[in-house]
């Protein structure tokens, strides 16, 4: 098998991170919306590498690259999608209430655990622009009381409240 087929092959790995990624972005529009964006991703990322449009060194660029293109077709398909149900807790309509690219950029970092650098190449913004629009992601939580405890005080991290989809 050649080094495209494996990295490929190896991105098929990434799937429960990328679904974890989705649904949390999606914020309760649905876990049907957030499958289908990953399945999309994948899709998109596999043709480029096969097509060499796409020539990633390794599997962490091509994982790079699923999250870019999750975050491509997500801002598109979310534009109109309905929020979340009264039924879903506190933190979840805290990331809907967030514009689109604030909650992309604070799930990267705080939940999928990427670098600034990562994480705006991801979004496709410059680092300052991605620092910034982290930093009014969590002051609006803040703001609304989702804020995370600190561990020394005994809390959990803010991505604590979100389920691990596997």
């Amino acid at each position: 098998m050649g080094r495209r087929a494996d990295i490929i092959a190896d991105l098929g790995g990434a799937t429960p991170a990328l679904r974890r990624y989705a649904r949390a972005l999606c914020a309760g529009a649905g876990p049907a919306i957030a499958d289908d964006l990953v399945q999309s991703a994948l899709q998109s990322v596999g043709a480029r590498i096969r097509a060499r449009e796409l020539r990633p060194a390794d599997l962490a660029e091509a994982r790079i690259e699923a999250y870019a293109a999750l975050v491509a077709l997500a801002q598109k398909k979310l534009a109109n999608a309905p929020g979340p149900a009264s039924r879903h807790p506190p933190v979840v309509h805290g990331l809907a209430s967030l514009c689109f690219d604030e909650r992309a950029m604070l799930l990267l970092v705080s939940l999928e655990g990427f670098g600034y650098d990562a994480s705006a190449r991801i979004v496709g913004a410059s680092r300052e622009t991605a620092l910034a629009r982290l930093m009014r992601a969590r002051a609006t939580l803040g703001a609304e009381g989702l804020r995370p405890v600190a561990s020394s005080e005994g809390g959990r991290r803010a991505a604590s409240h979100l389920r691990v989809v596997k």
